[in-house]
């Protein structure tokens, strides 16, 4: 996995923004702030707090992993297949990276 910098997390807001349909504005409110908050922290002239993160995260309908370990790359078959994934027991797991290593 590669490095996450700030500039990323701003990255991975505007992506989960977008997938809900959320502008800046209706964000920022929908969080309880004032109409230019989540503009401003996207510009990089406020810095995100780890608590708005978080809030911000369960308004899009989202956990930590879908933010961090999946990002841009969310959708909910891979959401889905990896929860099945981690799931499964040592020896089911091995089968199945065997399986996908002959796939391709």
């Amino acid at each position: 996995m590669n490095k996450i910098d700030y500039d990323e997390v701003l990255n991975r807001i505007g992506y989960f923004m977008n997938k809900a349909n959320l502008s800046a504005r209706a964000t920022s409110l929908e969080l309880g702030y004032s109409e230019q908050f989540i503009k401003r922290i996207l510009n990089k002239s406020v810095e995100l707090k780890v608590s708005t993160l978080l809030d911000f995260m369960t308004l899009v309908g989202i956990t930590p992993q879908d933010f961090f370990y999946l990002g841009t790359n969310y959708n909910e078959n891979d959401k889905q297949m990896l929860n099945m994934f981690n799931s499964l027991s040592n020896e089911g797991k091995e089968v199945i990276v065997s399986v996908m290593k002959q796939l391709k």
